[in-house]
């Protein structure tokens, strides 16, 4: 795990550093950058193939370089079947690289933090997706991604014995969203 995510946070670095070397003088300008995103996951996994979620995001950092973003952010995500519903907050530090300074865009995006609520653990997205520049400050924002994250349980069986339980609440994502 620690070797995806060193290896994907290279590539971001990379590609960020190198699209800056070509377009100085394009692409978004160095500043406050902040995202609104609603997602909807398919839960896979043991416990996630019976629970979507519909979520909310939100972003806001520093445009490093006209292809590199660092910043903090929060959601709230609602886990949903017919008999649960549950909720999780995910507070994470994002990197994201736009990989060319054009009106369409391809992205690559990585949060890592963790959640809490209902589904508690470490919190982990890395998505792709392209990004549409509607007017000088605003862009619309695409992607899919995956969300690993497990989470404890804590079970009653039907025999009143305690435990808790880990289970994977991992799903694939599909973000719609804006920048500004």
């Amino acid at each position: 795990m620690r070797r995806i995510l060193l290896l994907i946070t290279t590539v971001l670095l990379s590609c960020s550093m190198a699209n800056a070397i070509y377009f100085e003088d394009d692409g978004i300008p160095q500043g406050y950058r902040g995202f609104a995103n609603i997602t909807y996951t398919l839960g896979v996994g043991d416990w996630g193939k019976k629970h979507d979620r519909i979520g909310i995001m939100t972003t806001h950092g520093y445009q490093i370089a006209p292809q590199f973003f660092a910043g903090l952010g929060v959601g709230f995500n609602y886990y949903f079947n017919g008999n649960d519903e549950l909720c999780g907050l995910p507070i994470f530090v994002n990197l994201r690289s736009d990989l060319l300074c054009q009106e369409i865009t391809p992205f690559i995006d990585l949060s890592v933090g963790y959640s809490l609520i209902d589904v508690k653990g470490v919190y982990i997205n890395p998505s792709v997706g392209c990004r549409f520049e509607l007017t000088e400050d605003i862009g619309l924002n695409v992607g899919f991604g995956y969300t690993m994250q497990q989470s404890e349980f804590f079970i009653i069986d039907y025999n009143y014995n305690h435990f808790t339980e880990k289970k994977n609440c991992g799903g694939i994502d599909f973000k719609i969203g804006i920048d500004f």
